[in-house]
């Protein structure tokens, strides 16, 4: 069954996500949140962050180019909209 999810959708998504791993426990991640400086990542959490998205959004693998390039979490959604193809 195929469903059709919409860019807002897609977001609160991700944002629940990088919430829900967030290395300094739950947290409720926003779009405008430093992932690193809100949220406690480091670089092995980012790592682990984009493995993550991978499965979960069934996207090809994130490099750690742009898994680096992301400063918060709106770059993060960004991202995802632009490997899943959900638009920009």
């Amino acid at each position: 069954m195929e469903t059709t999810e919409t860019t807002e959708d897609l977001g609160r998504r991700v944002r629940d996500l990088i919430g829900r791993m967030s290395p300094l426990g739950e947290r409720t991640a926003e779009s405008h949140h430093d992932v690193m400086n809100d949220l406690g990542y480091d670089s092995v959490a980012i790592v682990e962050l984009a493995l993550v998205l991978e499965t979960e959004f069934e996207l090809q693998p994130i490099d750690d180019e742009q898994a680096f390039d992301v400063v918060t979490v709106g770059d993060v959604e960004q991202l995802v909209r632009r490997l899943s193809g959900a638009g920009a």
